[in-house]
C-alpha cells in the first residue's frame, strides 16, 4: 500500500511538473511567435547595421543580442516595409547574409552559426496522394530540396527562424513558419490544394494544363484586363506549346495564330499574312524594335498577336492594318533554376542553349537570367548556310514595396547566305512553279557570298506604385540592327529557261529606333462605376544609314542562268561582286524620322458584366527626309499629324464564362509628299484603315477557351497612279476592302490531352486602284488557313510523362504577282513529335513537313522555297 501511495505520489508529482514545463515552452513559443508576427513600417536609406537594428527595436519593442564582428562592416541598407511581420524583415536583412537569429523571451540573438539542423516532410496532395518532384524551399535563402517521388522532403540548414516556401510551376505557393534547432530534425508537412491528377500533369506537361492563363497578357490592352472583358481578339503562343513543337523561330510560332500565314522577309525578318496584310515589324515586350535578323525563341517566354488595325496604342510607325506581333522574354525569377538543351538535326543542324536563372544572395532583391544559344545549319539547297549567336541577360530588382527595376538585352548575330526571292517576268506566260523547268533544290546562289547581320535590344523599365490604385511605368528600349555585308539575290524568270540574276548589295547599313514610353494605369471608382485607364505618351526616333547598289536594276551585270545548261552559266562569286562594287562611287543614304505621341484609353464597368471601352491617340509625326553623303542633296521631308479612335464592348452573358464583343478600330500609316510630273509638290493625308469587329468568346476554367469573330476593314487615302495626257500622276482615292471569320479553340477534354485549333478566312481586294489591280486580291494573301496541333501525354504508371503531338497546318493559294495571274500553290505540312519528359530532363524527337511538300511563301514581293521533308532530336536538362 505505502509503495503504490508512493508511486501515485511521483506520478502526479511529474504530471504537474510536465504541466509546467509545457506552460513555459508554449510561453516562449507563443511570445516568439507573436514577436516574428508583429507587424512593422520601417524605412532606411544608406543606414548602417547598428542603426537599423536600432529602429527594429524601438518598432516592435524587442532587442538584439550579437557581436559585431558578424556584420560586414561596409553593408548600407536602403530599404522600405510596410506593414511587413517581422519575420519577413529579419530574413530578408540578415538570413539572406548568412547571419542568422534565434529568439529568447524578447530577445533576438544574431549569430553567424554553423551548427546545422534538418528540416523533412511529407507534401500530400487534397485527395490525399503523394505529391512528387515539388520545389520545397526556405524564403530568402538557396536552402531547400525537391521532394521525391513518394512526396518526402529533407535537407539541412543553419539553425534559426524561417519562412517555408512550397511550389511547383502553376501550383498556388504555400508557406508557414519553421523553427530550425541544431543536431535537431524538424518535421514540417504540407497538404496542398491540388489533386493528384492536376499535380501530374503540371509535372509532365508543364503549364499548358492551364489553358485559361496562356490568354493573360499586359501587353495587349496595356491595361488588367482579362480576356472576356477585353473587346478585341488576341493570341497567345506560350513557351509550353513552342517547346512541345520544338519551334525554333519566331515565324514557326505563327501556325498557331488564327488566319496567319508565316512569311520571311529577304533578309530574314519574321513576317505573316493576316486579315488580308502583311506585317514584319514586331514590337519586344511592348516596345518599338528594328531588327535586321530573324528572332530566336531561346529568349521568348510568349507569342502575342493583337489583331486588326492598332495604330491606337502602338503608333503607326510599327503597324499593320492586319495586326501585330509582341514576343515577350524571359524574366527572371525568385529562385535558381535553368535548363540545357542540346538539337541536332536534318542538314547538320546544331543547335545548344542555356537558360541559367539565380537569385543574388547578397543582394537583396537582385535576380538575374542569362539565356544563350548557339546554332549552325546547312540549307536543303544546294548552296546555302547560317550560323546564329545569342546572348540574353536579365535583370530584375525589387528595391523596396513600391519600386521595381528591370533590365534585358540580347544581342544576336547571324552569318550565312541569304536565299534568293524569285518573280515573274511579264513575258513569263506560266501560272505555277510547277510550270516551270527548276529543280527545286537548286539556288543559284553561291556559298562565297556570305553576309553579316545583327539586331541588339536593350529595355530599361521602372515601376512604380503610386497607391493601391496608381502605378507608374516608365520603359526606355534601344532597337538597333546592322547589315556588314547583306547580299540578296532577285531572280526574275524571263521564259522557263532563263532566269535573270539581280543582286542587291548593302554593303553596310546600321538601323536605330529609340523609344521611350511612360504610362500611366488607374483601377479605380467614380461613384460605383470601376474604371480601369491609362495614359501615356511616348516618344519614338528611328534612323536608317544605308548604302545600296542594285546590281543589274538599271542595266546588265551579270550573266542570266540558263536552266536548260546550268554547267555553262557562270558563277557569280564574291569576288565578282566586290570587283563590280569597287568600281562604284555609291555614297551613303541617312534617314531620319521622329514621332511623338499621347493616347488614352478606359475601360468602364457600367455593370459587373456589361463593359465599355473608349481609346484615343494623337501622333505627331516628323520626317528629316533622307540625305545622300555624296549630293548632300535632303528628300522627303514632311510632318504629319494622325488621330486614331477606338471603341469597344463587352457583354458578359455568363460572368467570367461567355462574352459577346464588338469593337470600331482605326489605324492609319503616315504617307509622305510627293512631287508630280509638271513640278507640284501634292501633300497627302496619312492612309487609314477602319475595322469593325464582333464575336463571342467562351472560358470554361482549364476545359476550353473559343473565341469566334467576323471583321470587315476598309482601307482609303492609298496612293495610285492616274494617267493624264499620258503622264502618271499621283493620287490619293485608292480604296481597298477586306472582311472575314476567324475561329481559335483551345481545348483540354481529359487529362493529359490538349488541342490548339484555328481557322482563318479572309476575303479581300482593291476597290479604287491602278486598272490592272482593280477587283483583286493583295499578294501573298490566302484566302483560307487551318491550324491544328494536339498532343497527348501519359500522366499515371511506368511510362509516365512518354507523349505524342502531331499538328497540320493549310494555307490555300496565294498570289505572287498584284495582276493575280501567277499563283503559289496551297500547302499541307503535316509534323508530329514524340516526347518523354520527365523532372530533371526531356527527350523529343520531331518530324517536320512528313508529307515532304514542295512549297513557296511569299513576303508580298518575293517567293522563296522552303524546307522539305526534315526531322529534329532534342535532349533537354533541368536544373
Amino acid at each position: 500500500m505505502k509503495s503504490k501511495t508512493i508511486n501515485t505520489c511521483s506520478t502526479r508529482v511529474l504530471k504537474i511538473a510536465f504541466f509546467f514545463i509545457l506552460c513555459f515552452n508554449a510561453q516562449h513559443i507563443f511570445a516568439q511567435d507573436s514577436l516574428l508576427d508583429k507587424r512593422v513600417t520601417l524605412s532606411f536609406k544608406n543606414e548602417n547595421l547598428p542603426n537599423v537594428i536600432t529602429k527594429i527595436e524601438e518598432q516592435a519593442s524587442c532587442s538584439f543580442s550579437y557581436t559585431s564582428n558578424i556584420f560586414k562592416t561596409n553593408r548600407l541598407v536602403s530599404k522600405n516595409y510596410f506593414n511587413e511581420p517581422l519575420r519577413e524583415v529579419l530574413n530578408e536583412l540578415f538570413v539572406k547574409h548568412q547571419v542568422y537569429y534565434r529568439i529568447r523571451n524578447n530577445t533576438i540573438h544574431l549569430q553567424n552559426n554553423t551548427e546545422k539542423g534538418q528540416v523533412s516532410g511529407k507534401l500530400t496532395t487534397v485527395d490525399g496522394n503523394p505529391a512528387p518532384f515539388v520545389s520545397v524551399a526556405l524564403q530568402g535563402t538557396n536552402l531547400g530540396a525537391t521532394s521525391d517521388e513518394n512526396g518526402y522532403f529533407k535537407f539541412s540548414a543553419p539553425e534559426g527562424e524561417y519562412t517555408i516556401l512550397v511550389r511547383s510551376l502553376d501550383l498556388k505557393e504555400q508557406k508557414q513558419p519553421v523553427s530550425i534547432v541544431a543536431n535537431t530534425n524538424t518535421k514540417v508537412n504540407f497538404r496542398l490544394s491540388e489533386t493528384s491528377e492536376a499535380l501530374k500533369e503540371v509535372v509532365v506537361v508543364g503549364n499548358k494544363y492551364s489553358i485559361t492563363s496562356k490568354k493573360e497578357s499586359e501587353y495587349v490592352a496595356r491595361l488588367p484586363l482579362k480576356n472576356l472583358e477585353n473587346a478585341q481578339v488576341y493570341s497567345v503562343v506560350d513557351k509550353e506549346l513552342i517547346k512541345e513543337q520544338m519551334a525554333l523561330t519566331l515565324e514557326e510560332s505563327f501556325r498557331n495564330v488564327p488566319g496567319a500565314a508565316p512569311a520571311k522577309t529577304g533578309s530574314g525578318m519574321p513576317s505573316f499574312f493576316s486579315r488580308g496584310f502583311q506585317t514584319s515589324e514586331n514590337f519586344r515586350n511592348g516596345m518599338a524594335t528594328y531588327l535586321r535578323t530573324g528572332i530566336d525563341l531561346a529568349n521568348v517566354e510568349r507569342v502575342e498577336t493583337i489583331k486588326g488595325p492598332n495604330s491606337t496604342l502602338f503608333g503607326a510607325q510599327m503597324t499593320s492594318f492586319g495586326g501585330i506581333v509582341n514576343y515577350v522574354t524571359k524574366k527572371p525569377y525568385n529562385r535558381f533554376g535553368g535548363e540545357i538543351i542540346y538539337t541536332g538535326g536534318s542538314w547538320n543542324l546544331n543547335r545548344m542553349t542555356l537558360d541559367i536563372n539565380t537569385p543574388i544572395q547578397n543582394a537583396d532583391g537582385l535576380l538575374v537570367r542569362l539565356n544563350v544559344s548557339r546554332q549552325t545549319e546547312n540549307s536543303f539547297q544546294d548552296q546555302g548556310n547560317n550560323a546564329s549567336t545569342l546572348i540574353a541577360p536579365s535583370i530584375s530588382y525589387q528595391v523596396n514595396d513600391r519600386l521595381k527595376l528591370n533590365l534585358d538585352m540580347d544581342f544576336l548575330n547571324v552569318k550565312g547566305i541569304v536565299a534568293g526571292g524569285w518573280i515573274t517576268g511579264a513575258t513569263l506566260g506560266k501560272t505555277s512553279f510547277k510550270e516551270m523547268n527548276l529543280d527545286y533544290r537548286q539556288s543559284l546562289n553561291d556559298n562565297s557570298l556570305v553576309s553579316k547581320q545583327s539586331s541588339n535590344n536593350v529595355l530599361i523599365e521602372a515601376e512604380y506604385k503610386i497607391s493601391d490604385q496608381w502605378i507608374s511605368e516608365s520603359k526606355y528600349a534601344f532597337g538597333g540592327g546592322a547589315y556588314d555585308d547583306l547580299y540578296i539575290f532577285d531572280y526574275i524568270w524571263q521564259n522557263p529557261s532563263s532566269v535573270d540574276r539581280i543582286l542587291r548589295a548593302f554593303t553596310d547599313e546600321k538601323t536605330t529606333r529609340k523609344n521611350f514610353q511612360q504610362n500611366f494605369t488607374g483601377d479605380f471608382k467614380i461613384g460605383k462605376l470601376r474604371n480601369r485607364l491609362v495614359a501615356g505618351f511616348d516618344y519614338l526616333s528611328a534612323s536608317r544609314i544605308t548604302r545600296y547598289d542594285g546590281l543589274g536594276y538599271g542595266g546588265k551585270v551579270f550573266e542570266p542562268a540558263n536552266l536548260d545548261n546550268l554547267a555553262a552559266t557562270p558563277v557569280i562569286r564574291f569576288e565578282n561582286v566586290q570587283a563590280i562594287l569597287a568600281a562604284r562611287n555609291t555614297g551613303q543614304n541617312i534617314t531620319k524620322e521622329s514621332t511623338y505621341s499621347a493616347y488614352v484609353s478606359d475601360v468602364l464597368n457600367l455593370t459587373e458584366q456589361f463593359l465599355v471601352m473608349g481609346s484615343l491617340r494623337v501622333d505627331r509625326f516628323i520626317s528629316d527626309g533622307t540625305t545622300n553623303s555624296l549630293t548632300r542633296a535632303t528628300t522627303g521631308k514632311y510632318n504629319q499629324t494622325a488621330v486614331s479612335p477606338k471603341f469597344g464592348l463587352v457583354y458578359q452573358i455568363l460572368k467570367e464564362k461567355i462574352s459577346v464583343f464588338g469593337n470600331y478600330l482605326n489605324g492609319f500609316k503616315n504617307v509622305g509628299n510627293r512631287i508630280q510630273p509638271n513640278g507640284e509638290v501634292s501633300i497627302f493625308k496619312p492612309q487609314q484603315a477602319a475595322q469593325w469587329e464582333g464575336g463571342f468568346k467562351v472560358d470554361l476554367s482549364n476545359k476550353l477557351n473559343a473565341t469566334v469573330s467576323y471583321y470587315h476593314i476598309d482601307v482609303t487615302n492609298s496612293t495610285r497612279n492616274e494617267l493624264r495626257n499620258n503622264i502618271n500622276f499621283f493620287v490619293q482615292d485608292g480604296k481597298q476592302k477586306s472582311k472575314g471569320l476567324e475561329v481559335e479553340i483551345i481545348g483540354r477534354p481529359f487529362s493529359g490531352f490538349n488541342y490548339v485549333a484555328s481557322y482563318g478566312y479572309n476575303d479581300n481586294e482593291f476597290t479604287r486602284a491602278n486598272a490592272n489591280i482593280i477587283g483583286k486580291r493583295a499578294q501573298g494573301t490566302p484566302e483560307h488557313v487551318l491550324n491544328l496541333w494536339a498532343s497527348y501525354v501519359i500522366i499515371n504508371g511506368k511510362a509516365q510523362g512518354l507523349g505524342l503531338g502531331i499538328g497540320n497546318s493549310y494555307v490555300s493559294d496565294t498570289f505572287l504577282d498584284s495582276a493575280n495571274t501567277f499563283t503559289l500553290d496551297s500547302y499541307n505540312l503535316l509534323d508530329a513529335t514524340i516526347f518523354y519528359n520527365r523532372p530533371k530532363y526531356r527527350i523529343s524527337i520531331k518530324a517536320n513537313n512528313i508529307l515532304d511538300e514542295q512549297y513557296w511563301v511569299s513576303d508580298g514581293y518575293y517567293a522563296r522555297p522552303q524546307k522539305l521533308a526534315n526531322f529534329m532530336v532534342n535532349m533537354t536538362y533541368k536544373f
